[in-house]
């Protein structure tokens, strides 16, 4: 039984500051954010979604509301599993962690407290696997954050679960309200791709 899972990418946060926001209280969806994710609606409207999945950050329950909203879903279903990455470095200037390659991630010989590469990658595979089976045969809708999309993207693409191969470039990473479709079966998630992206 072949299930399908959309994950998006939260619209853009209001940040003035430029910093790494991570998992801080209070960074909600900026203007062009919120219009964002209703194009996102839009598009997942045409979908026939069954089940609205969300994590609890700020930033990602306020798209989720929004597509609730839009859909005419009974409730959001909240998964730590879909929470951003958690590391020390959050509330650091984006100039500062640019000039570390975005590598935030704990690990041996990094002063960084917080999850490695590989727990952030387990705990979205775990989503997945949970989806499957408990959701066979529908299609949900998973409001999540950019790393978590990418990593997917790098177990699809078969590529080592390191830094470099979720930061190809900043054209290449998942937009804000993009959506990466999962086609899944009882077993193993058989493809994906992106199949919308907002026009602002």
């Amino acid at each position: 039984m072949q299930t399908t899972i959309y994950f998006v990418r939260h619209g853009k946060v209001y940040n003035p500051a430029d910093i790494l926001y991570g998992r801080l209280p209070y960074f909600g969806l900026a203007q062009e954010g919120k219009k964002q994710i209703a194009q996102t609606a839009h598009y997942l409207k045409t979908q026939h979604i069954d089940i609205l999945y969300s994590s609890p950050i700020l930033r990602a329950k306020q798209s989720a509301m929004i597509i609730q909203e839009q859909l005419g879903l009974p409730k959001i279903h909240f998964s730590k599993q879909l929470l951003e990455i958690q590391t020390s470095l959050q509330g650091n200037s984006f100039t500062y962690i640019r000039s570390l390659n975005y590598d935030v991630f704990a690990g041996p010989g990094k002063k960084i407290v917080g999850e490695t590469i590989y727990e952030v990658y387990n705990r979205v595979e775990k989503f997945v696997d949970y989806v499957i089976k408990n959701h066979a045969g529908k299609r949900v809708v998973a409001v999540t954050h950019g790393d978590l999309m990418m990593l997917l993207k790098a177990k699809f693409e078969r590529l080592p679960i390191i830094n470099e191969s979720i930061r190809p470039g900043e054209n290449q990473y998942f937009t804000q309200g993009e959506v990466y479709k999962v086609t899944c079966d009882e077993t193993t998630p058989l493809s994906l791709t992106s199949v919308f992206k907002p026009t602002l």
